[in-house]
């Protein structure tokens, strides 16, 4: 079977994603927003994702069985009183319209349930029979946590929280109030470490059990009328208490023009650090609600494997502590856990249930666009660029870094989801840890505190982190043994934890050997890995975003492909530092 799963309506979403399926294996994955770069691709439709994912398996629409999508559209409209199509194939004609997808016949439309998405995207991806599930996002059409089970291929669910009270869209209201912006998880996640949290309750508007958590401030029932969210009313719910509740008022963002970049930013009246204390609380509460949720699932299921997603799940230290709890003998969390995953998730649910064996995922997230080397360099020499081709780029990236330079790295297919895993990344050595303050304060333009991740050998980890058990996507964090802390000071964070990749030479041959030759200056088979993006942009995709951001960000060096581009001598970089 042949299904192409997305996500993404025009006006009506964000993280839009195509993936191509084919017999339960993935061929293609890839987010809109690489393409169009803009972040998120907020109400964009996965025009040019779901055009990749086509040329990538030499199909066209007319190939394709099932198109798969991510939300119950249908439903969630009707719920909301909101006008749908008349047909599937109106609908489909919104979605992929024909002018730029030529069809003699429409695939199968399907819409899968949000959550059910995310669930598959765990569960069938997971490699595992069998599992407990736990679904944790902003919401889906009628649902913002899902505690469900895997077995035997078929995936039941257990209960469900209501939009309102929503885990996801608590953090986004503190990560607003606190000045940051209510898409900015990431950043008070790392912000939580360098506080002391206090009421957990936040005033009494959460309560938890052993099992569970309640929110009192908003209604259960919550449901809007003429939107297709609760996003905007639960958050306004938590913004008005924690006004009333907290000592401190919230961090109000304006727009200003900023002359040194000629554009209109949103600035804060404070420094966001100063509201460590309050992410610290929200960070501990998340944990403590979530925690429960895990224990009391695993009891009612008598499960010992959790799988996990949905967008709570990129929070790493959370998942981290989910990790180390005695109740989880297992944990497998969904890389693409935001809704790029459903595109996935809801091709491998169709897949599913039309009898395909789904192939799980083996350590990569890397199906999204490639360039061959003759692509590439045409690429440098109609853009008058310099470059070298050194014999070995592993060999001649690893020197730049051993030199103490900062390089933009772009090899083979990009990945999905936030985390650069060693395909469009930005890496250094992690020694001294003023490199850390170096990549994001002068390159990045980002917050000093803002963590790194180290990527490591697999072999190397024992040593570094205190652990065998391979952890390829940089979604959870872990403790840091001395060894770890004295070799890679610039990865660890101010709890002590880091959040690693560990890489494998079977998996990523490539980088793996750039971490090896990069090894055999300093020592330890470990770099610093980071984005490649500047503020505020997509991780770059294609070899013209490479060179643009290379060229805007004071890097040292590109390694594009087999291709070495230098920094000029004398231009801003390390040896100008």
């Amino acid at each position: 079977m042949r299904v192409l799963g997305v996500n993404g309506w025009p006006g009506a979403s964000h993280d839009g994603a195509a993936c191509l399926v084919v017999d339960g294996e993935v061929i293609a994955l890839a987010e809109e927003e690489r393409f169009t770069r803009h972040k998120h691709a907020y109400g964009e439709a996965p025009l040019h994702a779901a055009a990749h994912c086509l040329a990538q398996g030499g199909l066209t629409l007319d190939d394709i069985d099932v198109v798969a999508h991510g939300w119950d559209l249908p439903t969630l409209f009707a719920d909301r009183g909101l006008d749908w199509f008349d047909s599937d194939a109106d609908a489909l004609e919104h979605l992929l319209p024909r002018a730029l997808f030529p069809r003699r016949r429409d695939p199968r439309l399907t819409f899968v349930g949000h959550h059910i998405a995310h669930a598959a995207s765990a569960y069938h991806l997971s490699g595992r029979e069998r599992g407990a599930i736990l679904v944790l996002d902003g919401q889906g059409e009628n649902e913002s946590t899902t505690l469900a089970v895997g077995i035997d291929g078929g995936i039941k669910t257990l209960r469900a929280h209501s939009p309102g009270w929503s885990l996801g869209y608590f953090y986004a209201a503190v990560c607003e109030y606190a000045g940051l912006g209510a898409d900015a998880a990431g950043k008070m996640m790392g912000l939580a470490s360098y506080g002391t949290p206090g009421d957990l309750t936040f005033g009494g508007a959460l309560g938890f059990t052993d099992e569970d958590f309640t929110v009192g401030i908003v209604p259960p029932g919550l449901r809007s009328v003429g939107g297709t969210d609760e996003e905007t009313a639960t958050i306004r719910y938590w913004l008005e208490h924690l006004e009333k509740t907290l000592p401190d008022g919230p961090n109000r963002r304006v727009r200003r023009f900023d002359p040194r970049t000629g554009r209109h930013t949103k600035v804060t009246a404070r420094d966001p650090y100063a509201y460590r204390d309050i992410a610290a609380t929200a960070q501990a509460a998340l944990e403590r609600a979530v925690m429960g949720l895990v224990r009391g699932l695993l009891r009612e299921t008598g499960e010992s494997t959790l799988l996990i997603a949905g967008g709570v799940g990129f929070n790493a230290t959370l998942n981290g502590k989910i990790m180390r709890m005695p109740e989880v003998r297992d944990l497998f969390v969904q890389p693409l856990a935001g809704d790029q995953g459903v595109s996935l998730g809801a091709a491998v649910w169709v897949a599913a249930q039309e009898g395909d064996r789904i192939r799980p995922m083996t350590g990569s997230v890397a199906w999204g666009p490639e360039w061959t080397p003759d692509e590439i360099r045409h690429v440098l020499e109609s853009t008058g660029t310099a470059y070298t081709e050194p014999v070995d780029i592993a060999a001649a990236t690893a020197g730049v870094l051993a030199g103490g330079g900062v390089a933009g790295w772009f090899q083979g297919r990009a990945e999905g989801g936030p985390r650069a895993l060693g395909h469009r990344s930005m890496v250094a050595v992690p020694d001294p840890e003023s490199t850390r303050d170096r990549v994001n304060v002068r390159i990045k333009d980002r917050e000093a505190w803002r963590p790194f991740a180290p990527s490591m050998h697999e072999e190397a980890a024992e040593a570094l982190i205190g652990t065998t058990t391979p952890l390829p996507y940089m979604i959870v964090t872990t403790p840091v043994t001395e060894a770890g802390a004295a070799a890679m000071p610039a990865v660890v964070h101010s709890d002590l934890t880091t959040r690693p990749q560990t890489v494998s030479a079977a998996v990523d041959p490539l980088y793996h050997r750039l971490i090896g030759e990069v090894g055999g200056h300093t020592g330890t088979t470990v770099v610093m890995n980071t984005s490649f993006n500047g503020p505020d942009e997509p991780v770059v995709c294609s070899p013209r975003d490479a060179l643009a951001t290379f060229h805007r960000l004071p890097l040292d060096a590109l390694a594009l492909g087999p291709f070495l581009v230098r920094r000029p001598a004398g231009a801003l970089g390390q040896g100008n530092a």
